[in-house]
């Protein structure tokens, strides 16, 4: 739990001191079971302690496209209890074991009496990860904005892609292709075309751009 984003520069000895203050608790899901459903009351900030989530939403006729992916450190629940609204408008599923820290988001950023400087820390730190979180959902609008399959794949994989040679992504091609709005089938066509051109090589989720 130290290790937490949420927590950092607080000492295991303040953590405790918060948990405390706060008042928190944790919880394991399994597999493919559900964290939060839509529509579900979320007062609460949600953190990954282990494993790895996904964050997906389904329309009125059954389409399902997925937000984000969450894994170890990583933050939900933010986006919405930052809103008026206090209900879900997400799925959130775990896709393989996870253990959850939730927090109640009012006693995370309303300092208590005592006014510790560690509270105020790791209000610090949760307007950090939040930040970050924008970013990232930012640049899903970037993707998802662009014209053409290609020009999404493209832009998607720019967002992995560190330094030059081979990167993996945290999608299978049925996870990417409801991350990027597109259908499965011309996903996998288009990535064919893209590698006989050779604009780019893959072998499942591992990636090399090579002409862009």
């Amino acid at each position: 739990m130290q290790n937490s984003g949420l927590f950092e520069k607080i000492e295991n000895n303040e953590i405790i001191e918060l948990l405390k203050c706060i008042g928190i608790k944790t919880k394991v899901f399994k597999k493919n079971s559900y964290i939060l459903r839509t529509s579900a009351k979320i007062d609460f900030l949600g953190v990954i302690l282990e494993g790895n989530a996904v964050v997906s939403k389904t329309d009125l006729i059954g389409n399902t496209v997925i937000i984000e992916k969450l894994k170890t450190d990583d933050i939900f629940g933010h986006n919405i209890v930052c809103c008026e609204t206090d209900k879900s408008p997400v799925n959130i599923i775990a896709k393989s074991n996870c253990e959850v820290l939730f927090l109640p988001f009012e006693k995370i950023v309303t300092p208590c009496e005592k006014l510790c400087p560690f509270h105020l820390r790791l209000i610090k730190n949760v307007m950090k990860m939040i930040s970050k979180k924008n970013s990232i959902l930012n640049d899903k609008i970037d993707i998802i904005a662009q014209k053409t399959i290609r020009d999404k794949i493209l832009a998607f994989l720019q967002t992995y892609k560190k330094e030059e040679g081979i990167f993996s992504i945290p999608y299978s091609r049925e996870e990417m292709a409801k991350f990027l709005c597109a259908d499965r089938s011309a996903l996998s066509r288009e990535l064919s075309k893209m590698q006989d051109e050779g604009i780019l090589r893959f072998k499942k989720n591992c990636f090399e751009i090579l002409n862009y």
